[in-house]
């Protein structure tokens, strides 16, 4: 069997289609729907365990360690040059060059990274930790750089350039993002497990601008339109999506999920919980999809520029979604879909998002074949390298 594409990137400059499923990263082009490279966090597993000292208080062995590396975030920067990811075992921040998949850049971190985000610059790049901490550093250090001392272990500082957190939050991070220039200034808007949306000056990081206060549950997506620069969308945990004037820290409007989700309690569960996954923009028509890992509903909304108008619900469909990529043409998006079947590959599906919100899947011949090429064969289900579930950041009270 193959593993399930748990991230997809879409590069806009070069059209090239990404997935990676595990440890394994493979570039497509979607147009005719070929295998263009591929890439393995093998690559560096092998180069940081090569070297790794057994601790004092266990045996040595002569069989080297096996480190099954997911990516946990993939992302393209604006221009193109270069793909970006995050991945679980080894903690470590991955920058590959899309000209021919080539590592420029890694290195590790004291926890494992949950979130990353890319400057408009595409010089910089910020890494949010599960514990906490943001970090501001360059996508490719520059040939002069030089070492400096860091707070990290020799082990975890190889690469040798110095990195120390410019801010950070008392709970794990889930979100982060860095906002459009707005009146001649830039935010980092970053979200945790604690219902706290934060805005924070950018780069100057040490100031604290504002706090949007209103969740009640985890904040796991958080979105800026780009036809809307002052509007923030967030959802997590709560049963609707804030929609905020994030320059202010008002509360715009709560567009309720559960009314667009209909689902029904299960028998084990006496409510039910919306857990949002994934927000994306569409914007040549202004709509955003926003997918409830709970239902398995793709929801679309139309959000107007002006935030004294309402938001509107369009349409839904039912996926069992694990990623989305836009294509940012024509409303068309790439999703991947898990597949339950053992003896199938992975599920690729292209969709066309129209003006009314309706989605409808297009060009199943070719979705098909980019599935059915994706070579990410494992023995069994067992060897799936899982990404835990959004729901399981949700705290439950203990009796």
């Amino acid at each position: 069997m193959r593993h399930p594409v748990q991230k997809l990137a879409f590069n806009r400059t070069n059209g090239r289609l990404y997935l990676a499923a595990g440890e394994k990263l493979q570039e497509f082009d979607p147009t005719t729907g070929v295998l263009v490279q591929e890439w393995s966090t093998e690559l560096i597993a092998a180069d940081e365990t090569k070297d790794e000292q057994p601790k004092k208080k266990k045996a040595k062995t002569e069989q080297a360690k096996v480190v099954r590396n997911a990516f946990r975030t993939l992302s393209c920067s604006e221009d193109g040059r270069y793909i970006v990811g995050s991945t679980d075992e080894l903690k470590s921040l991955v920058v590959l060059s899309t000209t021919d998949l080539s590592l420029q850049y890694s290195r590790k971190f004291p926890k494992r990274p949950s979130a990353l985000a890319i400057t408009d610059s595409n010089e910089t790049l910020l890494l949010g930790d599960k514990f906490g901490d943001v970090y501001s550093l360059p996508i490719v250090p520059s040939a002069g750089s030089k070492p400096g001392h860091s707070k990290l272990s020799s082990a975890e500082n190889e690469s040798g350039y110095d990195i120390e957190p410019i801010f950070g939050h008392v709970s794990m991070l889930v979100d982060l993002l860095v906002t459009p220039e707005v009146e001649g200034a830039r935010y980092a808007i970053s979200s945790d497990r604690d219902e706290h949306v934060r805005v924070t000056r950018y780069p100057e990081a040490c100031v604290i601008e504002r706090f949007c206060f209103g969740h009640m549950q985890y904040v796991s997506q958080l979105l800026v339109p780009s036809w809307a620069p002052t509007t923030l969308l967030s959802g997590g945990g709560d049963d609707f999506l804030a929609r905020w004037n994030w320059t202010t820290g008002e509360l715009v409007e709560k567009i309720e999920l559960e009314a667009y989700i209909g689902a029904e309690p299960s028998e084990e569960d006496s409510e039910f919980e919306v857990a949002v996954s994934g927000i994306w923009e569409i914007p040549e028509l202004k709509i955003v999809l926003v997918f409830d890992d709970n239902s398995k509903k793709l929801l679309s909304f139309k959000i107007p520029e002006s935030q004294s108008e309402p938001a509107r619900f369009l349409s839904s469909k039912k996926y069992d979604l694990l990623d989305a990529a836009v294509s940012g043409t024509n409303g068309e998006a790439w999703l991947t879909v898990y597949n339950s079947s053992e003896s199938e590959g992975p599920e690729i599906k292209k969709i066309k998002v129209d003006e009314s919100g309706v989605i409808t899947e297009i060009e199943e011949a070719l979705a098909k074949k980019i599935s059915e090429t994706a070579s990410f064969e494992i023995a069994s289900r067992a060897d799936v390298l899982a990404l835990h579930p959004v729901s399981l950041l949700r705290k439950h009270a203990e009796h």
